[in-house]
This record gives C-alpha cells, structure tokens and sequence, in this order.
C-alpha cells in the first residue's frame, strides 16, 4: 500500500512572521516549518496505518518542564511552554530526562496530541507510576530553529537549526518511508537572494533504557537523544552533505519506519540582493515535506 502525505510551510504559531529588523538593510528569517492543530492532529491511525505514521510538525525550541499529575491519556506540567502538538517528549523519573542508567528504569515515550493550558494530550496512554520528580523534556538535536540575517550585497551565514520532526512509529522496522524536503518558493526567493543553500541532516531518536545500535543509528546513540541516521540501505545520510538549493529544491531520502527522526538545517551560507519584500517575492523560504509510505 501506498500512501501519500503532505504538510506545507508553517510555525507552530501557524504564521509566518519575520524575526524583527536589525538595521534598515538585515532581516533575521526565523525557520518554516510545518505543523498541525490539536484539532486536526489523530494518533489512533492514519488512513488505516496505525499509531503515529506521518506526524510532520515543526521543530524549534525543546521544551523542558517537570511532571505534575497524570490520568493516563493527559499529563499536567508545571509549565507547557515550547511545547505543541506533535512533539515526542520523554517523561523520566529519574528527573534527568535521560532514561540510560536509570535506577528505576522508569521512562516513557509520547506524543503530544494537545496542549490546553498546562495540561497535555498524549498518546499512547501514561502507564508508569510517576511522581514531582519526574522530568518531561522533548528531545531535540539543537537548541532552536536555524536562522539567518540578510545583508544587502553580503554573503551571510545560516546558523544550524531544527526544523522538522517526521514520526514514522505507525509502520515497523520492516517498511520504509520515502522522505522528500521540498522548497515550494524559489521563483520568490531568487528575487532576494543569489544563492540560498541549506545543508539537510537526518537524525534518528533513540526511545530506548540503553544507547541504541545499529541500523537506523549511524552511531551509538545515547537514550533520550537523536544520533545521525542512516537510510534503509545502511548509509550514513548525514556523512555527505544534502544541499537545499534554489535550483535543487528537493532532498529525497528512504526511511525505515517505526522510528522518530529529526529534519535539521545543519547550516549553510545566502548571498542577499534586495532586503526589500514587493510583489511576489520573500526572504521567506516555505519548505514541504512529503512522506509515501513503501
């Protein structure tokens, strides 16, 4: 069976918004990511697939809290802040948000499903006993979103960033994912910019007590953290450099299902000619990703 999903360019605000004006020639571009509301969002199935096959939400800042109170599908936090729908997090008793060496043992891996004050959704259902102690943290590869400044007739640098999570935990080890990055606005972009490129990484979340190995981990990969992935042929993506382009504005990789994987800009460099915003141009890049199911 095949099956074929979508999620265009937003926040997790659901807008896009410059960063602000530095000077009256550099603009600081926060990234673009796709997301979902809480209202649209099911992690029961997907079109017959079960559990969580293709979330793809954006991913900026983690979000790092401790545990109040849970009754099985909700989970009370002291503060729900940076945290949104479609977020993996890790709730850990030990209070270190890393299950490897726990004494207790005590983790779990959820996703959130919706975020009303601070109380949250998730899914599958708490079972563990927890108690004050217990952290809950989403993990991520980088502290925030990947950024960049403009400057009129400069070369300027893009500073490395998460930008999407792709949870493919609904289809096993046994099936694969085609994974496409898609930039949906060059025609806009070459307006600002010469060049504009972005360097693509692919990280995989270790859900386990112990670090993780082996296929789809590049490396062994602590517990609670993302390591470099591999793709279904056992190569390392990320040892080779996949460039977002304006001319290339397309990145393709083969994922093994049944794994949470991180989309990361990991850097990259812009060339900007006009900081100006008219008609039917942007500093603005609005990336897509779409996900077939093999």
């Amino acid at each position: 069976m095949t099956l074929k999903i979508s999620a265009v360019s937003h926040r997790k605000a659901l807008v896009l918004a410059l960063m602000g004006i530095v000077g009256a020639l550099a603009i600081s571009v926060a990234s673009f990511a796709a997301t979902s509301s809480s209202s649209t969002i099911s992690v029961g199935t997907f079109a017959g697939l079960a559990g969580e096959f293709g979330f793809t939400v954006g991913q900026d800042a983690a979000g790092a809290t401790l545990w109040s109170a849970d009754t099985g599908s909700t989970l009370t936090v002291v503060s729900a802040t940076n945290f949104a729908v479609g977020d993996k997090i890790l709730i850990d008793q030990d209070g270190d948000s890393d299950p490897d060496g726990d004494v207790s043992t005590v983790f779990s891996f959820h996703t959130v499903t919706n975020v009303a004050g601070a109380v949250l959704t998730v899914s599958p259902d708490i079972t563990n006993t927890y108690t004050g102690a217990a952290s809950v943290s989403e993990p991520v590869v980088y502290s925030g979103a990947h950024t960049w400044t403009p400057a009129l007739n400069s070369a300027t640098s893009v500073t490395a960033g998460n930008h999407f999570v792709v949870n493919l935990g609904g289809l096993s080890a046994s099936d694969a994912a085609l994974v496409e990055i898609l930039l949906t606005n060059p025609n806009e972009l070459v307006k600002n910019y010469t060049y504009l490129n972005r360097t693509i990484g692919v990280h995989v979340l270790c859900e386990a007590s112990s670090a993780c190995t082996g296929n789809p981990y590049a490396a062994s990969t602590t517990a609670g953290t993302y390591g470099d992935a591999t793709d279904v042929s056992g190569a390392t993506i990320n040892a080779t450099g996949d460039i977002l382009t304006l001319q290339n504005a397309r990145q393709q990789f083969v994922l093994t299902g049944g794994y949470t994987y991180s989309i990361t800009v990991d850097g990259g460099a812009l060339f900007t000619i006009d900081t100006t915003v008219g008609s039917g141009d942007s500093l603005s890049p609005s990336d897509q990703i779409s996900i077939t199911a093999r």
